[in-house]
């Protein structure tokens, strides 16, 4: 996949899909901003503000990598995520349930493992949390490559892994902006 940038006028929505989770009923639309998108303060939404997630139409393994350059204010969190099976809603959106988030936010990096029954209902915990000085308001590049069991994050160059062993053999990437207000500028997968 070639790399997008989010700057206006820039990239087609339909070069990702545009995906929610299933914890939320919310689906705020997305915020293009200038150079990048965003989620912003919304009263609408359960979390006071959006939770929106781009995935890539096309799915990838061990040896892939992805790339976002991000940011965020306050409690906002730009996250790369990995989704097995997105699902088509009969409300014409896409939604997803089991996944892994690699989340940066101002004292670190989260990472997170989602599950999902047949029921839709959703339960997480987190794997490991890691924690760095990360400045708010400024432009980071968060990275996670995908070895054999293993989940390899990077935050502007510093670097850790986690063995990961039930990491889905196929999965799409994508990128979320939730929990306060969180930026993208550009977003690449090889």
């Amino acid at each position: 996949m070639k790399s997008i940038s989010f700057a206006e006028g820039k990239w087609q929505q339909n070069e990702l899909q545009k995906a929610y989770s299933f914890r939320f009923t919310e689906t705020p639309p997305i915020r293009q901003k200038e150079d990048c998108i965003a989620s912003d303060p919304n009263p609408e939404h359960r979390e006071g503000f959006d939770n929106i997630s781009f995935l890539t139409k096309e799915t990838y393994g061990v040896g892939a990598k992805a790339t976002l350059r991000c940011a965020f204010e306050g409690l906002g969190c730009p996250e790369i995520i990995l989704v097995e099976k997105p699902e088509n809603c009969p409300d014409g959106e896409v939604r997803y349930g089991a996944c892994f988030e690699v989340v940066l936010y101002k004292d670190g990096v989260n990472v997170w493992r989602h599950f999902m029954d047949e029921d839709h209902k959703c339960w997480w915990h987190k794997r490991v949390g890691v924690k760095i000085p990360v400045a708010e308001e400024e432009i980071h590049t968060l990275q996670v490559e995908i070895q054999e069991n293993n989940l390899v994050f990077s935050v502007d160059g510093w670097e850790t892994s986690l063995r990961t062993e039930d990491l889905f053999e196929k999965f799409h990437f994508g990128l979320t902006m939730c929990e306060g207000i969180a930026r993208a500028y550009e977003f690449s997968v090889r």
